[in-house]
């Protein structure tokens, strides 16, 4: 039998379903509603927190950290710079031999004259003057060639100052009835050269007389003179005139026989009459002078006395080098430090040892190796290198007595950590008295405190951070440890004592916690690369 459905249970049952889709739209909306304000007011509450937190912590502020890898306050003589990316490779330009001309009066002797080559990259560093003999058809070839004129050839003068146009000397080292050539190579500092071009550069002696006699001269005392011995002469010649003088220094009397054997101590000019000499130890030291004219003719000095009995030597070490620092410029590494001092017998010179490995100038067996340059000022620029290169350099202080100044080379690891400290704009004073500092390197965990007692690095130990002011508006820090608003702090933290183990690549945690408000936390990876007695690590 068919079933009547009513229009009105049809009605019903569309009422029904529209009202139920309704109730869930509302219910949705409703929810969605709710989830909204959640989101909203945990937001709120989030920036509410974020910003209370900003400004608790913000009142102490880091402004950087340094670590130190000497924690004795030494200077480090060892430094490494990375060369210029550009160097001078263009020799220089110009120079010519004018004129080559003899004198024939006594004594025999060739004058030449010329003019400088000139460098407007590194500079002029020196100039080597050649004299050849031999048969003029072949010197002429021998004086084309840089080669056949340092093999063949005799390096009559170097001159390292002075250069420009007419410049002259006299060579005394000739013999009559010769035929001689000059040839003159200039060096820029850079090591570049160019051979001096000639308009007349070979010459024939003819008749003359040439200078053969040697010089004279007395070596009248020898007297003790605080740490050192003075030495004491006359000294002539009556021909070419006086070249240099050479000093020697024995245990032993020195004869013209034994001279080798004796120790050469210095080579003086042709007008110096005395000498300080710094013996190596006590004990009789003899002397002797040889006089060497400019014709090559040489003798031993008579002497009134050549021996001393030395009771009192420098055996002390010259202080080393502070502040050594290194500057790139386009053609040069610039080197400057501040000089030592030597109360016994005074700096001698600065020894510069360079080498493209760290291990080769960083301990004493660079001593016995001939050092890359000799200074006696507190500065050098280095022109030879290639570019791009790091470099490491060694400035050691050498004193009178040839004692050596300690090599002082940063520990591979951080020693003392400098956390420079100041308050945000607005903020309320921090009591240093109650400030902790909380580290550890992964091993060793440990909680420090002011020290109170002292100021400065010397105050931090195993237990205890030290503090020193920069600035103290205020006076306040000074006298009761208060940071205010516009002071600026170093805190100290002894990292050896505490006994962590702050290498290249490690990794460093801290808390600075004030006795009030919320702590500054801080991860500090160590850098890879430690080259430098100060390293920035924030």
């Amino acid at each position: 039998m068919k079933k009547i459905y009513r229009k009105e249970e049809g009605d019903i049952g569309i009422a029904t379903l529209i009202l139920f889709i309704a109730i869930i739209i509302v219910a949705a909306i409703a929810s969605s509603l709710i989830i909204y304000v959640g989101v909203t007011l945990r937001e709120q509450g989030e920036k509410v927190a974020s910003d209370v937190t900003s400004q608790i912590t913000s009142s102490l502020r880091i402004l950087n950290i340094l670590g130190d890898r000497d924690i004795d306050g030494k200077d480090p003589s060892v430094i490494s710079v990375k060369a210029p990316i550009h160097s001078d490779t263009q020799p220089p330009r110009g120079g010519v031999i004018l004129n080559v001309s003899v004198n024939s009066t006594d004594p025999l002797s060739v004058k030449i004259v010329w003019n400088s080559a000139v460098d407007w990259e590194s500079g002029m560093w020196k100039e080597e003057l050649y004299r050849v003999s031999g048969d003029p058809s072949t010197i002429k070839y021998v004086l084309e060639d840089v080669n056949y004129i340092k093999n063949v050839g005799t390096l009559v003068a170097t001159f390292t100052s002075g250069f420009g146009n007419d410049r002259s000397y006299v060579d005394y080292g000739v013999n009559a009835s010769k035929y001689y050539g000059y040839a003159i190579i200039g060096y820029d500092r850079a090591g570049n050269y160019v051979l001096y071009s000639a308009v007349n550069q070979t010459v024939y002696t003819g008749t003359g007389t040439p200078d053969t006699s040697a010089p004279s001269g007395n070596l009248d005392s020898i007297t003790p003179a605080g740490y050192g011995v003075m030495l004491s002469w006359t000294a002539s010649d009556s021909g070419s005139g006086m070249a240099y003088q050479k000093i020697y220094r024995s245990r032993s009397e020195i004869t013209s026989s034994n001279l080798n054997n004796a120790t050469l101590i210095a080579t003086v000019g042709p007008n110096v009459r005395s000498y300080m000499d710094y013996p190596p130890a006590n004990g009789t030291w003899y002397y002797a002078i040889l006089g060497v004219d400019r014709a090559g003719n040489e003798a031993l000095y008579t002497a009134s006395t050549s021996s001393i009995e030395v009771t009192r030597v420098d055996t002390t070490k010259p202080s080393s080098i502070s502040g050594l620092r290194a500057e790139t410029s386009q053609y040069y590494i610039h080197l400057e430090w501040s000089a030592a001092k030597d109360n016994q017998s005074g700096i001698k010179a600065y020894y510069i040892y360079r080498s493209t490995n760290y291990l080769d100038v960083s301990t004493t067996e660079v001593f016995n190796t001939e050092p890359y340059a000799i200074v006696n000022t507190t500065s050098f620029n280095d022109y030879r290198y290639m570019p791009y290169q790091t470099y490491y350099y060694l400035v050691v202080p050498v004193d009178n007595a040839s004692n050596y100044g300690e090599i002082i080379v940063p520990q591979n690891s951080i020693q003392v950590l400098q956390i420079k400290l100041s308050l945000g704009p607005g903020s309320k004073p921090v009591d240093f008295n109650t400030v902790i500092v909380e580290l550890t390197d992964g091993k060793v965990e440990a909680s420090l405190k002011l020290n109170s007692s002292g100021f400065g690095v010397e105050a931090a130990d195993a237990t205890h951070y030290g503090v020193s002011v920069i600035n103290d508006p205020s006076g306040e820090f000074r006298q009761s440890y208060i940071l205010e608003e516009g002071a600026i702090i170093v805190m100290y933290i002894n990292a050896r004592d505490v006994g962590l183990t702050l290498t290249p690549q490690t990794k460093l945690t801290m808390k600075i916690v004030p006795g009030l408000g919320i702590p500054i936390y801080k991860v500090i990876n160590i850098p890879p690369v430690m080259l430098n007695r100060y390293v920035q690590i924030y």
